[in-house]
């Protein structure tokens, strides 16, 4: 093999390796007809359901696994027949240290035993993981394929294929099932979508039983490896598949695998009927939309039956924010819509579902990380501040009425700016705190109100036109009071966001 870095110095960096030879058989030459209607039940997948088109470039991700050797060496097969061109793919996710190398090096000599060029990179998956508060099955998946897609892009492939057979698509039915899912979830694994422009993700094994593909591999004389965390039980996913599964098969139905991916198929094809209404009623219900907020009309959505909703709310979610929710999950924002406003929600990745008036805002916290930021005034307006949802608005002067709450103040709305800058306090600030007269340093200030030192630099200020209106939570400044000249109101509120979804006040 041409393959002048050694595996200490793969790091980051895809590594191409080209074999010496361009054509080598594997496996035993065999004639079996289980082995030939394998292969006639493979190529009819790729020509009749996934549409592969001859010169296709395809990338095959191998783990050494029996599923994806076999996957591989059907490829190798076919690909004269089908006239396409093939590479492998590998990633060493450092997890099973020794055990780990053992696959990577057993895949390089698959490489250059089926005459197929190889890419490979290691990337640390545990250290990752930790780094972006994930577990380590999810900080796996999003590198494998972040890998798979730069490595598509390398190859400048059409299709990245992967192995997921049956049982896999009977696994993820059953796992979405058990932590609750609608129609979305019951789909399971789609056997092929696409994952940026011109390159497709496929699944050519999906139809296929793990028994079928263990017996392909034995008949072909195939050699893999096991990856001893399957095993494991501590996974979900490998107690549906050594526990769950063959209890339901002994107990109940031999046919229980078969079964999931018909009904699988089913939701499938549910899925796309009610996806396109979906997708036009979100169109009509959805006033706002961007990067990092989604607003819902809600008296938009009552004209409409109210079961559209959880359909609605996991399309947004899947298409929009790429985050699949659970049954609970939807129960809680369907709730969140009759509830009173200034409730929220909280959710992974930085998620946050809030109930403001007759509008149901989805917004993520993460656009808002600096301790600067600077919005602009609207009627309505509403932004977050590190951990505090903040909305102004213009209201009447009839409608005002005094509260006790600090997190609720008005403001004389022609002494605002065009804008509102929201910080931390700096040294030297000042300002004319409501009751006197005469200016006062922030620092003194805090002191006096007995802020604690470690929560100072929490407290939200408020500054427009260069001059603090407003020491979030605790006090306005004199000069932007409501008045008897005052002749339009602002109101500003503040709402700490707490991990329980509940109003919490500053304080």
């Amino acid at each position: 093999m041409k393959d002048n870095k050694t595996n200490k110095s793969l790091g980051n960096k895809i590594i191409k390796i080209i074999p010496k030879k361009e054509v080598h058989s594997i496996g035993m030459v065999t004639s079996s007809q289980f082995v030939k209607n394998f292969l006639s039940r493979f190529t009819g997948v790729l020509t009749n359901v996934l549409y592969i088109e001859p010169k296709s470039k395809i990338l095959v991700a191998v783990s050494g696994g029996v599923d994806s050797v076999s996957l591989l060496d059907a490829f190798a097969l076919v690909r004269t027949q089908l006239s396409l061109d093939i590479a492998i793919a590998h990633l060493n996710h450092m997890l099973r240290g020794e055990e780990a190398n053992r696959d990577e090096d057993f895949v390089k000599t698959l490489s250059e035993n089926y005459g197929i060029p190889l890419l490979l990179q290691r990337l640390d998956v545990k250290t990752y993981a930790r780094k972006h508060s994930l577990s380590i099955e999810d900080a796996g998946r999003k590198l494998r394929y972040d890998f798979l897609k730069r490595a598509g892009q390398s190859f400048s492939a059409n299709y990245i294929a992967t192995a997921h057979n049956l049982n896999d698509q009977a696994e993820t039915v059953l796992f979405n099932i058990i932590r609750g899912t609608g129609l979305a979830g019951l789909r399971g694994i789609g056997n092929k979508f696409e994952v940026q422009k011109n390159l497709f993700l496929i699944r050519p094994f999906l139809s296929f039983t793990r028994q079928e593909i263990e017996q392909y591999a034995k008949e072909r004389g195939l050699q893999w490896i096991e990856d001893s965390s399957n095993y494991l039980l501590h996974y979900t996913r490998n107690k549906i598949r050594h526990k769950l599964i063959p209890m339901l098969e002994q107990e109940f139905n031999p046919q229980v695998v078969h079964n999931l991916g018909k009904l699988s198929t089913i939701a499938q094809n549910s899925y796309k009927i009610v996806n396109d209404f979906i997708k036009k009623l979100a169109e009509k219900v959805i006033v706002v939309r961007n990067k990092n907020e989604i607003e819902f009309d809600i008296d938009s959505f009552k004209l409409y039956d109210d079961s559209l909703f959880p359909e609605l709310i996991q399309f947004v979610f899947i298409n929009y924010l790429q985050i699949t929710l659970t049954f609970k999950q939807i129960e809680d924002i369907r709730n969140l819509v009759d509830a009173e406003s200034g409730k929220f929600l909280v959710f992974p990745k930085d998620i946050f579902v809030y109930k403001n008036r007759r509008k149901l805002l989805i917004i993520r916290k993460e656009k808002f990380k600096s301790d600067k930021l600077v919005i602009r005034l609207r009627k309505i307006g509403h932004t977050i501040w590190k951990n505090f949802f903040i909305e102004f608005e213009e209201i009447a002067k009839t409608d005002f009425v005094p509260t006790n709450d600090p997190n609720v103040e008005f403001f004389d709305f022609d002494k605002i700016g065009n804008e509102i800058v929201i910080r931390s306090w700096e040294e030297g600030d000042r300002f004319i705190p409501l009751g006197m007269k005469n200016a006062k340093k922030l620092s003194d200030f805090f002191i006096d109100e007995k802020v604690p030192l470690y929560k100072k630099d929490d407290v939200p200020i408020f500054v427009t036109n260069g001059e603090i209106f407003w020491v979030g939570g605790i006090r306005i400044s004199e000069r932007f009071k409501v008045t008897k000249r005052t002749e339009k109101i602002l109101r500003g509120k503040i709402t700490e966001i707490k991990e329980d979804g509940n109003i919490s006040s500053f304080f």
